[in-house]
């Protein structure tokens, strides 16, 4: 009895054994943690290359927009060019100057499958659009000239912008508003009753006015829209969906506009008569590397007026324009004339190119 007890004893008391079931235990804690950490980097570096991959992806595929086919194209093109399936590649276009690209996949795990994880997913989205924010695109009435003051008579004009001038800026008449920013490279002048001009910003940095014209003439020859004399529309719908250069002028009387596109002249471009009017759902650009003149009454415009290299001048009587006034200097004389700011009419000129947006 005696010798059984101590048997009994002298088990209980053995830990011989002990040490192997500690270290089994040990070794796999240890191999989940090394896994999680190996594993778990592997995740990230693949997130960071699906990302990558889509990023440029997109990038690559909006310089192509508003075609959205090949926009399409060019992004699975790119896609795969990273390592990506195409065929899971799921693309979108949440408006004409935007898409979306987004990927997802299962990353197979090395050392989790001890803790019943075999599989991660990665999922990633990457969105680009055509960037219309130049400089100048801030401002509803621009002067492009450092030496040629932005001088604005007459009366009852409301601007509902902000306006730059690379010169000095000056205002005389009566009922003049503009609800923005009136900003000046040099000195502001505003003489007359009822001058609404409250936020006066002189001795302002000089904004370059870039030249867009050899893209517009190359999207026009493409169409197939290219004009080598005078062109003259006299009540007639025009429509400017795409691109139209015309080497010499431009003469828009008494006319309907539709479409979302650019009419590039190579000398001035005048808009006459009564009722030149388009429709709030388009907007249009009237380019010209010489000069704008717009004389008549009843005009009514969507878009940009866009003479870089030329003068603008507004003269007539209940003129509106919900758009921007761009040139090089802008002269404006008249009665009741009205000029909104619009920032969807940048997209009727070519993009400065393609940004990141998601």
């Amino acid at each position: 009895m005696r010798n059984m007890r101590g048997a009994i004893r002298k088990f209980c008391l053995d830990e011989s054994g002990a040490v192997m079931v500690l270290v089994a235990l040990g070794m796999v804690v240890l191999i989940g943690m090394v896994g999680l950490v190996i594993d778990s980097g592997r995740v990230y570096l693949e997130q960071q290359k699906v990302q990558n991959a889509l990023d440029a992806a997109a990038l690559a595929g909006a310089q192509e927009l508003p075609d959205t086919n090949a926009a399409t194209l060019t992004a699975l093109d790119y896609a795969s060019l990273n390592g990506l399936n195409p065929d899971d590649v799921v693309i979108s276009f949440p408006t004409s100057s935007l898409m979306t690209v987004e990927y997802t996949e299962d990353v197979d795990m090395y050392f989790l499958p001890v803790l019943n994880i075999n599989q991660k997913s990665v999922n990633a989205i990457a969105g680009a659009a055509q960037d219309y924010s130049p400089a100048w695109g801030a401002y509803t009435l621009f002067s492009g000239s450092s030496t040629t003051r932005l001088q604005i008579n007459g009366n009852t004009y409301y601007i509902d912008g902000s306006s730059h001038t690379n010169d000095d800026f000056k205002a005389n008449g009566s009922s003049i508003t503009l609800t923005g920013i009136c900003d000046a490279v040099g000195s502001i002048s505003v003489n007359g009753s009822s001058m609404n001009i409250p936020h006066r910003q002189a001795y302002s940095s000089y904004i370059e006015l870039p030249d867009y014209s050899e893209q517009i003439q190359q999207q026009a020859e493409t169409a197939g829209n290219v004009f080598h004399t005078d062109v003259h529309y006299n009540g007639n719908n025009v429509n400017v969906e795409d691109p139209i250069y015309v080497e010499g002028e431009v003469h828009l009387n008494g006319n309907d506009i539709s479409g979302c596109g650019a009419i590039l002249a190579e000398e001035n471009i005048h808009i006459n008569g009564n009722m030149i009017n388009n429709s709030s759902s388009d907007a249009i650009c009237l380019y010209s590397q010489g000069d704008i003149h717009v004389n008549g009454n009843d005009i009514e415009i969507h878009g940009i007026l866009y003479a870089p290299n030329g003068e603008i001048q507004l003269n007539g009587n209940n003129i509106c324009i919900t758009g921007k006034v761009i040139a090089n200097t802008i002269s404006i004389a008249g009665n009741t004339i009205t000029i909104s700011d619009d920032d969807t009419a940048l997209e009727t000129l070519p993009s400065s190119g393609c940004r990141l947006v998601i």
